[in-house]
Parts: C-alpha cells; structure tokens; sequence
C-alpha cells in the first residue's frame, strides 16, 4: 500500500468530504428506518396476534357455565321385589357411574401414567409434553404425537363435543386453545385432581361399547371395577388411546403390546415395583376375557318382552304428558338418563304367562297370524313421516 503523504492526504479529504459524509449518513438513515420498520411490524403482528387470542378465549365458554360431568348413562328396569330386569342404553350411554373411592388406584396410576404423566404436577395443561410433542412432529414430518392432558380429554368429550366435525385448521387451533384455556380455568375452579380424574374415568370410550371403567369392568372381565386387578386395570389403561385397535376381544394382539406400555410407564415413574411388574407381565389375561364374553353371551336375553315394551311406551309418554318433555327428550331420558324405573312385575307370574302363550296347545287348529308395524322416520328437515 501507498502510505506516501500524498496519498494520505488524499484519502483523508475523500473521507471528510460532503459526498461521503452524505452517503454515509444515507446509509445510516436507511438502516435505522429499516429497524423502526421491523420493530413497528413486530408490534403489529404482535397486537393482532393479541386481539386475536384475545378473542378466541372471549367466545369460549363461560368456565362457570362449564360442567365436565359425563352425559349418557343407562337406565334399569327393576320388578316388583327389587331385582333387575333390563338395562336399557343408546348407543354412547352404556356407562356406569361410580366414585373415585370405588375406583382402584392401580388403574388410576395407570390412567395417569400411560396419558398424562405430569397430571398431579401440571395446571391443566403440561408446558413439557407441549414442547415434547412439537420437537417430535417436527422431526418426523407428521403430527402423530399428542400433548392433551386429562383435563384436555375431559373438555373434548363433554364440553367441546363437536370436536369430530372440525374440518380446517383454524377451528382445530380454534377448539384447541380454548380447550387448553379452560383446562387451566376449571383447575383453578376445581382445585381437587381427584373430582377430575373421576369424571374422566367416568367418561372415557373403552371400546365394544364400554363408556366408563365400570361399564368396561363388566363388559371385558364379567366383574364390578372395584374387584379389579393390576393385571385387568393395565388393560383397561391401555384401550383409551384407540377403542377399536386395542380392543382385547378383536384385536388381543394389539392391546397386549400396549398393556405392557402401560405396565413399563408404571414401573418406570415407580407406581408399582419390579416384584409386581414380573407377577403381572406374563399373565394369560385375554383367555379370561374370552371366558367373559362367553358368559356375557350366555346370560344376555335381547328380546324385550311385551311387559317391557309397554312399560317403556308408558314411561315415555307420561314423561311427555305430565313433565311437559318432547318425545325426543323423554326417549332420550329412558335410554340415557341414568334412571332407575321400578316396575309392579312379578317374576314368577310373569314367567308362567310367558310359558302358557307360547305353548301351541292352548290355541285352536289352523291359527293364522298376522304382523302389523308402523315406521316412523325424521327428514332433514326434522319433520317426522310415518
């Protein structure tokens, strides 16, 4: 380099002269409007980001308004000494209420450990299974990992139950954020992880029908919930994620490999010791099952007698003609209502018409018979048609 003193001289005056300073302060300006013009965009983004959570949480429901009990249970039917003659359910209300002390703790712990670890520790939504499922949908390209909690589960089902006919993202992102504001809100409101988990266990779909520990108690193993073991709690753990795939009558294959995920979750945030954990591994749990079924079958009577059906007939209409409910209402009480209806039937009696009616010999020669039915339908428009 030229370091004579001409040359810096002349380096200095190109540095100090006007055309420099003002290309200099140009180049400045332009960068200090370009950050103005960044932070300004932050801002705004910012605040519509705001106003627009903002909104999404103003048109969620009103927490006090909000109840997380579980809807549809079945109704029985009970003679005239007490005893049980039917059990009558629609389709999603063959549920069975029972309390949390009813409930054995191997199968809450096994709930919480195998679909919300942190459940005891987290406000209602758990910041670390947030984060957890986004670095993993990100790094496999898919979005395969979930991080509702069981308050989550809860809203989805008994509150947000519209959730299956969600078709774009925004009513998803919509839905799911009002979900997670509410599980924070009805923790604070509840304050008692018990009353929850309950409502939960009370709620959960278990597949073949089963809504409800208790419902599922019966349905899988032929025995009351609160008589179940380590080795039948894990199964029922192990249905929640998915009641088709894992359903230990259709598909025992699938429902043992998740049974042994729910039992090593356990083992693994110390519910149950490693004696317990080998005692149950190998238990040949699904033959039971099968054993169930047989039973279930064998004891199930799917013919409603004429005596039912006119008690039924009976029960809806005075529920339209007294209490002032719609047939809609009334029939949707007596299948899902959770009543308990005492009738004046007496078994014994009952049993010997039933005999007398169907013996051919109490009826003349050459008897002709006739069947006369009637068929209502609701259009569209909900009007109905006979």
């Amino acid at each position: 380099m030229n370091y004579g003193k001409k040359s810096v001289s002349k380096k200095r005056n190109s540095l100090i002269s006007r055309t420099a300073m003002m290309g200099k302060r140009a180049h400045v300006s332009f960068i200090r409007v370009l950050f103005i013009s960044l932070i300004a965009l932050c801002v705004i983004v910012g605040c519509l980001g705001i106003g627009a959570f903002r909104g999404i949480i103003d048109n969620a429901p009103d927490v006090e308004d909000v109840d997380i009990s579980p809807l549809g249970y079945a109704t029985f039917l009970y003679d005239g000494d007490g005893n049980q003659l039917r059990k009558l359910t629609a389709p999603s209300s063959n549920r069975l209420p029972v309390s949390i002390e009813q409930i054995p703790v191997d199968l809450q712990h096994a709930v919480v450990a195998i679909e919300d670890e942190r459940f005891y520790e987290h406000n209602g939504i758990d910041v670390r299974g947030i984060l957890r499922a986004f670095v993993k949908n990100i790094t496999s390209g898919g979005l395969s990992e979930g991080a509702s909690t069981i308050t989550q589960q809860l809203l989805k089902n008994n509150v947000f139950t519209n959730w299956t006919k969600e078709s774009t993202w925004l009513e998803r992102f919509t839905r799911k954020f009002q979900e997670q504001y509410l599980a924070i809100q009805i923790e604070k409101k509840i304050n008692d992880k018990n009353v929850i988990l309950e409502n939960y266990l009370n709620t959960i779909n278990l597949g073949a029908g089963a809504y409800g520990v208790q419902a599922a108690a019966r349905q899988y193993f032929n025995k009351d919930v609160w008589d179940l073991n380590l080795s039948e709690c894990a199964t029922l753990a192990g249905i929640t994620q998915n009641p088709t795939q894992f359903n230990p009558i259709e598909h025992p294959e699938a429902n043992a490999k998740r049974r042994k995920e729910v039992l090593d979750h356990m083992l693994d945030q110390q519910y149950i010791t490693q004696e317990q954990y080998d005692q149950v591994i190998n238990d040949d749990i699904y033959t039971q099952i099968q054993a169930a079924q047989a039973q279930n079958s064998e004891s199930a009577d799917t013919i409603y007698s004429y005596f039912e059906d006119e008690l039924i007939d009976q029960v809806i209409n005075d529920l339209m003609n007294i209490k002032g409910y719609t047939r809609t209402q009334a029939q949707n009480l007596v299948y899902s209502g959770g009543l308990k209806i005492y009738t004046t039937q007496d078994q014994h009696i009952q049993s010997i018409l039933d005999e007398e009616y169907a013996n051919p010999e109490n009826y003349p020669e050459n008897v002709q018979y006739a069947l006369d039915y009637a068929l209502t339908v609701t259009n569209p428009q909900g009007e109905e048609v006979n």
